[in-house]
């Protein structure tokens, strides 16, 4: 007979394994088994690229324009992505969107390995990226959420979150050792490569088909969906505190290059290491931190609370001048920004009829990424005029002020989620 601690560590072990319990269903196997390693390529990609446009021009401004070009087509197309993947056949929206994301790799090996490539180029391929990516985010939410059935959502997008942490942790340092020892070029080639496989993956993978709703146009679909959102007032308060740690927290991110040379005195090793160790956070914050904070049934104050964690550890990092205390307070801030959109977009599905899933995430990254674009350019033109530290303190300081007010409004403990949600004994998006 187990002694009542023994039962008590034995029952959070289980609350942590159950994190990998849909990869019991053989489709999410091998759809998880393309996406680490495609996942492992982008992160590969995303410092390689954010490391070509600070060498190319030397500017904070810069990165905050490729961010902009890369988030504005959520803004854009927003209320198209999801009603395009509730309508077709999300299988083959994931394979034509892999297929023009490979194309677009290697375009970027080949210019940057023939010296053909300026920054206006940069700038192209992030818009084009991005709006590929929009339409790919989307139907990869719900097309996982098909394949682990009802019930097993949240534990499979955890799943998927828990990957990208993964290979977040080792891609931006593999990247910074090749950049350092082979140059730019090899990061993007080996990115062409792992979305092939995450193609042959998903080919592999039997098709539903989509539901084809003809009858509405896109944006009175679309104008359903953000309905539904104004309806379920706890997914209001969540998507807030989710657009608070998007529009300040991924600001921070984007300086990363810049503050890995000017402050830390580093290099692409650097800028690796700091990105890793931010991987590093996310990874643990999901696996071993969220399916408890999951257990808190007034899902406002878990969100709010995380995001008030990262912004404090944002306000220590904005002080870091060396390596080691950089990557703690990048670990650390991780811990809590990885478990606000994990959360808000689970709970966004959960709340939500399958046949509008798609939308409604379309609908909740267009309203918390929206403004994320102009939050982009003007940190880093500020960044540029003031400080790079200056910047990061602002940033931290206002997610802990806008989310204390918000927590502080008595009427907010009463907000509970509205139906019978299944604990994630497991566990966005950044």
């Amino acid at each position: 007979m187990k002694s009542g601690s023994e039962e008590t560590i034995f029952n959070k072990l289980r609350l942590i394994g159950d994190n990998f319990s849909t990869l019991r269903i053989k489709n999410i196997r091998i759809y998880m088994t393309g996406q680490i390693v495609n996942l492992l390529g982008d992160w590969m990609q995303q410092t390689a690229q954010a490391w070509v446009v600070w060498e190319l021009t030397h500017k904070a401004t810069a990165l905050g324009i490729v961010a902009f070009l890369s988030q504005i087509p959520f803004f854009i197309f927003g209320p198209w992505v999801g009603v395009f993947a509730d309508r077709y056949d999300k299988k083959k929206i994931l394979l034509i969107t892999q297929l023009l994301a490979m194309v677009f790799a290697f375009l970027m090996a080949f210019l940057i390995q023939s010296n053909q490539l300026m920054v206006w180029h940069v700038y192209v391929l992030a818009f084009l990226l991005g709006t590929v990516t929009a339409f790919n985010v989307t139907a990869e939410q719900a097309f996982i959420g098909e394949l682990a059935g009802p019930g097993n959502i949240k534990k499979a997008i955890a799943l998927n979150n828990s990957l990208n942490q993964l290979t977040r942790l080792a891609g931006p340092a593999i990247a910074g050792w090749l950049i350092a020892t082979t140059g730019t070029a090899v990061s993007f080639w080996i990115n062409g490569v792992s979305i092939f496989v995450s193609i042959i993956c998903i080919i592999m993978i039997p098709s539903k088909g989509g539901t084809k709703e003809k009858a509405e146009s896109g944006l009175k679909q679309f104008h359903q969906g953000l309905k539904f959102l104004h309806d379920q007032k706890l997914l209001r308060l969540i998507i807030l505190f989710a657009a608070i740690q998007t529009f300040f927290g991924m600001s921070i991110v984007q300086l990363l290059p810049a503050f890995s040379t000017t402050v830390l005195n580093g290099n692409a090793k650097t800028l690796g290491a700091v990105i890793g160790a931010a991987g590093a956070g996310s990874l643990v914050g999901i696996v071993f931190v969220l399916p408890f904070v999951q257990q808190i049934k007034r899902s406002c104050l878990a969100v709010g609370g995380a995001v008030i964690w990262a912004g404090i550890w944002y306000i220590l990092f904005s002080f870091a001048t060396t390596q080691g205390i950089a990557m703690l307070c990048q670990f650390m801030a991780s811990l809590g920004a990885s478990n606000v959109l994990t959360l808000s977009i689970g709970l966004a599905q959960e709340l939500t009829p399958e046949k509008m899933r798609a939308r409604i995430v379309s609908a909740f990254m267009m309203i918390i990424f929206g403004l994320q674009p102009v939050a982009s350019f003007f940190v880093g033109k500020c960044a540029d005029l003031f400080g790079i530290s200056r910047m990061m303190w602002i940033n931290g300081s206002l997610m802990v002020l806008f989310s204390t007010l918000l927590l502080v409004i008595p009427r907010l403990y009463s907000l509970k989620t509205t139906i019978e949600i299944p604990v994630i004994r497991n566990q966005i998006i950044g």
